[in-house]
């Protein structure tokens, strides 16, 4: 039990500090860091589906998933530029944002998964 949280916080932290090296390429780049947000919630949906499709179970999937991808991708984040955007009356962007996201995230986790089975056979 204790090797599983040691492997689940390790993969946290590789993932958040690869998260925050996301916001800061963004940020030199000058791209809005919600353009960061969402790559990397993109990235993380279709590195989780294909983690999902081929660990299984144990200690890997939840270094993988639970860690990595945990930590690297950015749910409250998210909310939180979602939020103030609507709050700063950017209706269309806002909504624009939060449903852009859902159907990428989504759409990457069957690509993840697709891609995983097919590397697994």
């Amino acid at each position: 039990m204790l090797k599983n949280f040691i492997f689940v916080g390790l993969g946290g932290a590789v993932g958040s500090m690869l998260r925050y090296a996301v916001t800061l390429l963004a940020t030199a780049m000058q791209i809005s860091t919600n353009w960061a947000t969402v790559a990397v919630n993109v990235v993380g949906s279709f590195l989780i589906g294909l983690f999902l499709s081929m660990c299984g179970t144990g200690s890997w999937m939840l270094l993988l998933t639970v860690g990595l991808c945990g930590g690297f991708t950015t749910f409250s984040t998210f909310s939180s530029q979602s939020l103030t955007l609507l709050q700063n009356g950017q209706y269309g962007a806002g909504l624009a944002y939060v449903f852009g996201t859902l159907v990428l995230c989504l759409l990457f986790i069957w690509c993840g998964m697709a891609l995983g089975a097919r590397i697994s056979e």
